[in-house]
């Protein structure tokens, strides 16, 4: 019984060690700005990261709110993207449709790469998640052989400095401006 319970034991211990160290690859909007303003153009980069295997390809949607961002438009990243799709059926609906990338490279991508860049003007004040999904129609992202990747999706947080702040910023450097004239004096 003992010689039976140890190879047993020995299995159960690495099927753990392979499920605890299994981690999913994670695709980040990464923002270019630390302060907006309306009527500022602000870029995020997507940016691919902790792929295990190569990938060759991915589809996503992405998502934000169409009071405070308009998108202005799109790129991407050639290389490793050599095939590409993106489909925004309504500019302002706060929904961009479908953002494919795929390559034809021997071998994928690697583990970590650019995927392209998201551009919007700051229509609004107010704060927005601009977030992103698997993209149900196209699916996920896959390794070579169309093998399923998990991929965890990171989003970006726009919140634009209302005009009244740069306004009451300007008031108080005045009213200290005038305040050492009259020390001065």
């Amino acid at each position: 019984m003992k010689k039976l319970l140890t190879p047993i034991m020995g299995i159960f211990t690495m099927l753990g060690v392979l499920v605890t160290t299994a981690e999913a690859a994670t695709v980040s909007l990464i923002p270019n700005f630390t302060q907006t303003s309306v009527g500022d153009t602000v870029t995020l980069s997507i940016e691919g990261s902790d792929f295990t295997g190569n990938t060759d390809g991915g589809s996503f949607q992405t998502t934000w709110d169409p009071a405070v961002l308009q998108l202005a438009g799109f790129s991407v990243a050639n290389p490793p993207w050599d095939l590409s799709f993106v489909s925004d059926s309504n500019p302002n609906d706060g929904l961009l449709d479908t953002f494919s990338v795929g390559t034809s490279l021997a071998g994928g991508t690697g583990q970590a790469f650019s995927i392209g860049t998201l551009t919007f003007d700051v229509v609004g004040e107010g704060t927005t998640l601009v977030s992103m999904i698997e993209d149900p129609v196209f699916g996920g992202w896959s390794q070579p052989g169309t093998v399923p990747i998990t991929v965890i999706y990171e989003g970006a947080t726009v919140v634009p400095v209302p005009a009244a702040v740069w306004l009451f910023g300007s008031g108080l450097l005045g009213l200290v401006g005038i305040s050492r004239r009259k020390k001065a004096a």
